[in-house]
């Protein structure tokens, strides 16, 4: 797929600058450097592009002439394959960012380690679970001061789940209510 043109992400601003532009009726390779941010070959190249016409040995193109094809530029498949381009990018811009985000996030540690086998017992009194008899359906609280407090114990409890995990699955059995 071809690679679009640079001056498509500013193509309201130059739309609007060349419909602000009422003063001149034609516009030149120094107007098309000016109004598109470009070079002076890439001047000469969009005049040609917009179908220019010479006028005293010099390259001229119609204002409206030039508004009329930026418009339906605006509304070809072309802009917005690149539009749809630009939204994917700042998708994956901005979900790339939040994991990122998330990596950095440390968690704080307990001063004092449980010693193997006995993480579940050793778990802080703020966590608790426990089956709730009228529904048949398991209750998981945490009672925890800010957000750096509620990860830090749910790591703490996912690392204890998993390192006990047959003692915690046999816990959380709906015949077996633990002392949570």
């Amino acid at each position: 797929m071809a690679r679009h043109p640079d001056w498509f992400e500013r193509l309201d601003a130059i739309q609007t600058l060349v419909s602000k532009a009422q003063t001149l009726q034609w516009l030149g390779r120094a107007d098309m450097k000016a109004i598109f941010e470009c070079s002076e070959r890439d001047s000469i190249r969009l005049l040609h592009k917009f179908g220019a016409s010479t006028q005293n040995n010099a390259l001229c193109l119609l204002r409206t002439s030039l508004l009329t094809q930026l418009e339906a530029l605006r509304s070809s498949s072309t802009y917005a394959v690149f539009l749809q381009k630009r939204h994917d990018v700042a998708r994956h811009l901005t979900a790339a960012q939040a994991e990122s985000t998330a990596r950095r996030f440390t968690v704080r540690t307990p001063s004092h380690a449980a010693p193997p086998g006995s993480e579940l017992l050793n778990l802080p009194h703020t966590i608790s679970w426990r089956r709730t008899e009228r529904f048949g359906a398991g209750r998981f609280e945490v009672l925890y001061q800010d957000g750096a407090d509620l990860m830090s114990q749910l790591a703490q409890f996912l690392s204890a789940a998993g390192v006990n995990q047959g003692e915690f699955m046999a816990a959380t059995e709906p015949d077996n209510e633990p002392d949570r």
